[in-house]
């Protein structure tokens, strides 16, 4: 017999607040900034960059201030998130709620074995599940990386005096891969899950609207339903 899955409603629950958006779209528009901008010194010739340049014979010359520009936006909404975290209610349990833990490797190998055929159901997530956690401290790493070498190469001839030479040209090629690293996981590993995801597929609108239908609560953050759902029944009458 074939088990009929619970019905599910069309209510619409909240996932990201205006000032989670703003913060969102802040990091958002300033990464593609940093990656475009950085790339374009690193690969002058590259058919992209003369599309770019073929757009305005100054964009180029201003690559540098824009990329400056955009990396000190980034830096200013990681320090604004961190602010969030620390002196919110909303953003004290984010911070809860997102650090990893224990559960996240066994909900990982269960999503393997699920995949694998090895399970009937794939485990059931909270408001984070373990690929949300790993992007979201994944980009706390990169970004103090990328902000600590970038200010090495921003103020080379003081860094190059404290650091000489080889510690400017580590940190130069650190800056180098941790760009790429960051750019691939963002294109590979976040678009997929934003847009080409076939659950969200042409894009998940949370970003957009702060909401997920409740089918998507149930697909992807089922025990947070649950949750929800629980503190939403009436209490019980005594007789």
């Amino acid at each position: 017999l074939i088990e009929e899955a619970e019905p599910v409603g069309h209510a619409l629950y909240p996932r990201m607040t205006l000032n989670e958006r703003f913060q969102h779209a802040s990091l958002m528009l300033s990464f593609v900034l940093v990656v475009v901008t950085g790339f374009m010194l690193s690969y002058p010739d590259a058919w992209w960059v003369a599309g770019i340049r073929s757009l305005s014979g100054n964009v180029f010359e201003m690559r540098s201030l824009i990329h400056r520009v955009a990396a000190v936006v980034m830096v200013v909404a990681s320090l604004y998130h961190i602010g969030y975290l620390a002196f919110t209610a909303r953003g004290r349990a984010l911070l809860r709620d997102i650090l990893p833990g224990t559960r996240d490797l066994w909900d990982a190998l269960g999503t393997v074995a699920w995949l694998l055929g090895l399970k009937r159901e794939k485990p059931r997530f909270g408001r984070f599940g373990y690929v949300e956690k790993a992007e979201y401290w994944a980009l706390v790493w990169g970004t103090m990386v990328m902000g600590v070498t970038g200010v090495i190469m921003w103020f080379e001839n003081t860094f190059i005096g404290i650091l000489t030479k080889l510690g400017y040209d580590v940190a130069r090629t650190v800056h180098f891969y941790e760009a790429w690293l960051a750019a691939l996981a963002i294109l590979v590993w976040h678009v997929y899950f934003v847009v080409f995801n076939p659950d969200v597929y042409p894009m998940s609108t949370a970003w957009l609207t702060g909401k997920l239908t409740e089918a998507e609560m149930a697909e992807d953050h089922a025990l947070e339903l649950e949750a929800i759902k629980r503190k939403e029944e009436p209490p019980e009458q005594e007789s």
